[in-house]
C-alpha cells in the first residue's frame, strides 16, 4: 500500500475529477484523500436534494438521518453538482462520536453517491486528528494513532507533523502492519515488535515518506 494513492475522498479535489471524468462517471474516478482550494462554490442544497442524498448515503442501508451535508458548485449561481455528506452519529469511540460520511455527485437530477465510510476524531494532548478507520477496527485505530503521535520523531522526522486530518487507515499487506495517509503523509505501523521496550515501544513506526 505504500506507493498507492487511497481512493478514500476528500471533497474539494473533485473539481478537477469532475472536468475530466463528468458528473455520471465521477464515483468511479481515483479521488484524492485530501481538500484543496479548487475553484468551486459553496451551494446550498435544496430539500429534494437533501431527501436523495440522505436516502442514497445514510438511510438505505444503515437506516440513519443526514446530519449535515456540504453542497459545491463550480459556478455560484449553478446548482450544487457534489456534496460532502455526513451522516448522524450512530455509536461513539473513545468519547467521541463514530459517524459515516460519504462523497456524492449530481448526474442530471440523480444523485450517485460512493460507499459511506466510518470517520470520527482522535483527541490527542495538543489537538484533534480526523481518522477514517478503513478496514481497520475502530478501536485499534484509535489507539494506534494515540500511541504513535508521542513518538516524536522516525529517522528525523517529525511523526505528529505527519499525522494531520484526515488521516486515512487501512490494513498493510501482513497483518501486523496498519497503513496511515495523511495529507501529503504515508506512514506504516507495524505491531510485530521482536525487542519491545520504554525506548522501543510497541507499535512502532517503520516507514515514513513525504509524497
Amino acid at each position: 500500500m505504500r506507493n498507492c494513492e487511497y481512493a478514500l475522498p476528500g471533497l474539494l479535489r473533485y473539481a478537477q475529477q469532475i472536468r475530466r471524468c463528468g458528473a455520471a462517471m465521477l464515483l468511479s474516478c481515483v479521488l484524492p484523500a485530501s481538500a484543496a482550494q479548487d475553484g468551486s462554490f459553496s451551494v446550498a442544497l435544496g430539500r429534494q436534494d437533501r431527501l436523495q442524498i440522505e436516502q442514497l448515503a445514510c438511510g438505505a442501508q444503515y437506516g440513519l438521518a443526514l446530519a449535515d451535508a456540504d453542497g459545491r458548485a463550480f459556478d455560484a449561481r449553478s446548482p450544487a453538482q457534489f456534496a460532502e455528506v455526513r451522516c448522524r452519529p450512530h455509536t461513539q469511540i473513545g468519547g467521541q462520536p463514530m459517524y459515516y460520511v460519504a462523497q456524492c455527485a449530481r448526474d442530471s437530477q440523480r444523485w450517485q453517491c460512493s460507499p459511506a465510510e466510518l470517520e470520527t476524531v482522535v483527541r490527542l494532548p495538543q489537538r484533534d486528528v480526523v481518522i477514517r478507520p478503513g478496514s481497520v477496527n475502530p478501536q485499534k485505530a484509535v489507539d494506534t494513532l494515540r500511541k504513535v503521535a508521542g513518538y516524536g520523531y522516525f529517522q528525523g522526522m517529525s511523526v505528529d507533523k505527519a499525522l494531520q486530518s484526515v488521516c486515512n487507515m487501512g490494513m498493510g499487506d501482513r497483518p501486523e502492519l496498519i497503513e496511515l495517509s495523511c495529507q501529503r503523509w504515508s506512514v506504516t505501523v507495524s505491531y510485530w515488535c521482536p525487542k519491545p521496550s520504554a525506548n522501543n515501544p510497541c507499535p512502532r513506526v517503520i516507514y515514513m515518506h513525504e509524497r
